[in-house]
């Protein structure tokens, strides 16, 4: 689907919980690559988190999901080379086309159509923030393997929301409150 055609409280659910720095980098951000490293090393373990929307991306389209240091190294130079071609409005709607979001739903309008049976341009302020928490972890975030972590993640996605400056707290509070109706 093209960029119009997401929902804008969509559109700001995925950058607020996926990437908030979004406008801001120009396909890595340093900060969170350097806290990724950090704990990577007191944590010893590899290559975990820090993957700005771009990284994501290149990782999706072109890479593996291995953990290892030198697919990250790749992601990074693939997500650099992404950002010089293409602007960030292209991204993000490729990026939205593509991501998986559970049970055989790639793209956020075929997400949109199997958990609310509407296009991705007619959800609610709570059905996209549940369709940006699933990003996290399709398998165990879908509603329709367990509620109660969808509904947690929304939540989460909800108040990034608002400390990103998209909702007010108090939006955030009553959004919150309100179920979320699956087809």
């Amino acid at each position: 689907i093209a960029y119009d055609d997401i929902a804008p409280r969509l559109r700001q659910a995925v950058l607020a919980s996926e990437d908030a720095g979004f406008d801001r980098h120009v396909g890595l951000s340093v900060t969170r690559v350097a806290l990724a490293a950090v704990r990577d090393l007191l944590e010893w373990r590899k290559a975990a988190g820090a993957s700005t929307l771009t990284q994501q991306l290149a990782r999706n389209l072109f890479l593996t999901s291995e953990k290892t240091w030198e697919r990250k190294v790749k992601e990074a130079i693939l997500a650099v080379q992404i950002e010089k071609r293409y602007t960030k409005r292209e991204i993000f709607t490729i990026y939205c086309n593509q991501i998986y979001l559970g049970h055989g739903a790639y793209g956020v309008e075929a997400a949109s159509r199997l958990y609310f049976v509407k296009p991705a341009r007619q959800l609610t302020l709570e059905e996209a923030a549940l369709i940006a928490g699933i990003i996290q972890l399709p398998e165990r975030q879908s509603p329709f393997v367990d509620m109660n972590r969808a509904m947690r993640r929304r939540n989460y996605v909800l108040q990034r929301m608002a400390e990103e400056g998209y909702l007010s707290a108090d939006e955030a509070e009553a959004a919150k409150k309100r179920p979320i109706v699956l087809r």
